[in-house]
């Protein structure tokens, strides 16, 4: 027999009070001597005897209605097991996007839910994990609510943090608790070994699918673009085995937009094309119906109408520079050297030196900051350059080295096809082309530099070379008129033209929710002012670095649900962002969670939620007997009492 409350059992000591209490009621008689009264000393003798056996027998009685009362507050029972009983109860239950796969009773979670409402009616001290929330102190009344309000949660915790967060909250660390962990352990669930201690019991519960296809809208991106239309692609991947044609819509807010049907190849990776007019600002949305999990079906993106790239270009002969930027898609500002108005780099996207003889120090260290903050910059050198003078610029934007100049005509005649600046230029690799020529170059040597364009020597005539966020383009030669017909050649629309098309960063048409996103925008807020990212169920102010014309704002933890969302300063909408779920649950793989763990006599694997509450159930059932020793009690009072009124001296 074991007790719940062992402690109480310490009351017994208190049953020597009645019985001090009897000894000192017991009294002596005095013997008086009568004559002629034999009769009389009989009966007294008679009377003396039955009165001390009443009180014995009330006395044991009540020490029995004691101990029975003692005892039954104590509370015993009898269990199969020798081991002491489990404090607390802890379970895991995974609310991920992959529990919204269908196993035999429906979704994995909804069944979880409800095995786990039925299995734990009759404990207490239950605690609750899920991926973002703990609830702790639970009753087996209380977790019902708790776990009817539980909804999918988009990002998946490794189970090793959720074992370290279980710990964390355990009082006694060594006290025996079991731990309950449900979920359907697919392979980004469990990174590393899982590290289990000998302390506590654990009670692993593997839910299956049935079945592990699933198709996933993976991503979109703009193929191309111009001033009436936006050409985009949409990336679908397929989990398993997928038969037959899919279908997949475009919506522009709540509008249809275009439909397209989709096939997968063998690699299970298909793509589509949707063509876009250029309005202001596209709010989209791609949809499909795979009949599998429904969080990767929906994929947001925004695509604002691109501004008016800033253009500077520093030099005294810039003029066929203002006929490639044009109003219509550019802010071209030409000035000199001694004119140029620092304080407006910051705005810039892209910095031409046109064949200056010198670079200011002040104005190479300038354009250093521009460039390391992902400005573009291109260098054209002079016909007639001093080495000298270049070689500290190089040396700040650790770009290289000028050896020596060389007088000799050279023809540039070859071009880079597959170099991004070039793609989509030309519609094939065109062969008869009047390539241009030039009279000298410079020989250089330059760090990770790509040629867009060559000398027929094989040297670079213009490079790009990347420098931290930004890229400088270095062109070898001067394309003045007296040393090259470069500015009448076909080519030198497209390259400058895409000097600065490239130069400005298209804004990321969605971020992905539970990743540290940072998001630029174009505002202007004082010291006290903030932006609020709001939609019509949340209103939070994220993390945020203002400075002087933008603000750099920072996401991860918020927000939770996949959509639109707007950047707002003072009740007005500057920007209108997507967020979408991480697609890394698409993949329906799970880890043979048995093969993954050791052997350990307190790890127990169980197919059903309900199997596993039933079995520790089972283990640790118990049969109480405090109600028999309250019947006890109560029967030893009846005999009292029944002493007391009918039992006669």
């Amino acid at each position: 027999m074991q007790f719940k409350h062992p402690e109480i059992l310490y009351a017994l000591l208190l049953l020597v009070i009645p019985i001090i209490i009897h000894l000192f009621q017991l009294r002596r008689f005095k013997k008086v001597a009568f004559t002629n009264i034999k009769f009389l000393k009989e009966v007294e003798l008679q009377t003396r005897k039955s009165s001390r056996l009443k009180k014995l027998l009330i006395l044991f009685t009540r020490l029995l209605l004691f101990t029975a009362l003692i005892i039954a507050f104590a509370q015993p029972y009898l269990s199969n097991i020798k081991d002491s009983k489990p404090t607390d109860t802890y379970i895991y239950l995974d609310n991920s996007f992959s529990m919204q796969a269908k196993g035999t009773d429906g979704e994995l979670l909804k069944r979880a839910v409800q095995d786990i409402i039925s299995g734990t009616s009759s404990l207490d001290n239950i605690h609750l994990f899920t991926n973002n929330e703990v609830y702790k102190d639970l009753s087996g009344k209380d977790i019902k609510n708790t776990l009817l309000s539980i909804d999918y949660h988009p990002v998946k915790m490794d189970m090793n943090a959720i074992l370290l967060k279980m710990k964390s909250t355990i009082r006694d660390k060594n006290t025996l608790n079991n731990v309950f962990l449900i979920s359907d352990f697919q392979s980004i669930n469990l990174k590393n070994k899982i590290n289990i201690d000998s302390i506590h019991n654990y009670y692993f519960t593997k839910l299956l699918a049935t079945n592990g296809n699933n198709v996933s809208i993976d991503s979109v991106y703009i193929i191309s673009q111009n001033n009436e239309s936006i050409h985009i692609k949409a990336i679908l991947k397929s989990y398993g085995l997928n038969e037959g044609n899919l279908s997949i819509s475009l919506f522009n807010e709540n509008i249809l937009a275009g439909k397209s049907t989709v096939t997968f190849t063998e690699n299970l990776i298909t793509e589509t094309d949707f063509k876009i007019p250029n309005t202001n600002i596209f709010t989209g949305k791609l949809q499909i119906d795979d009949g599998y999990l429904d969080f990767d079906n929906e994929l947001f993106f925004t695509i604002n109408k691109a501004k008016k790239i800033n253009v500077t270009a520093i030099g005294e002969s810039n003029r066929f520079l203002s006929k490639i930027y044009t109003n219509d898609e550019f802010n071209f500002i030409s000035t000199s050297v001694n004119k140029f108005d620092y304080n407006t780099i910051e705005e810039q996207r892209l910095i031409i030196l046109n064949e200056l003889q010198n670079i200011p120090t002040t104005l190479t260290g300038v354009l250093k900051e521009f460039v390391d903050e992902g400005g573009s910059l291109v260098i054209i050198p002079p016909v007639d350059i001093d080495l000298s003078t270049y070689s500290p610029t190089l040396r700040t934007f650790k770009l290289g080295s000028l050896s020596n100049s060389v007088k000799t005509e050279l023809a540039v005649s070859t071009i880079n096809f597959s170099h991004p600046l070039l793609k989509g230029v030309f519609e094939k690799k065109i062969k008869n082309f009047q390539y241009p020529t030039v009279k000298s170059y410079l020989d250089g040597n330059f760090r990770n530099a790509s040629s867009i364009l060559k000398f027929e020597n094989s040297k670079s005539f213009i490079s790009q070379i990347p420098v931290n966020k930004g890229v400088v383009y270095w062109f070898s030669a001067s394309i003045d008129t007296k040393n090259s017909n470069f500015k009448n050649s076909p080519l030198i629309v497209p390259i400058f033209y895409n000097f600065g098309l490239y130069s400005s960063k298209p804004s990321q048409l969605y971020y992905t929710i539970g990743k540290e996103n940072t998001i630029e925008i174009n505002a202007q807020l004082s010291k006290d002012e903030v932006i609020h990212l709001t939609t019509a169920e949340e209103d939070f102010i994220p993390q945020q670095q203002i400075a002087a014309k933008k603000v750099t704002v920072m996401t991860a933890s918020n927000p939770v649900k996949n959509g639109f969302i707007n950047a707002q300063h003072n009740e007005k909408i500057i920007k209108t962002l997507a967020y979408n779920y991480d697609r890394i649950e698409s993949d329906l793989s799970y880890i043979a969670i048995k093969e993954h763990l050791k052997e350990a006599s307190n790890i127990t694997h169980i197919n059903s939620v309900t199997e596993a509450f039933t079995t520790v159930s089972e283990k640790y059932k118990t049969t109480n007997l405090w109600q028999l020793f309250l019947i006890l009690a109560l029967l030893f009072l009846a005999v009292e009492i029944f002493l007391l009124k009918f039992l006669k001296p």
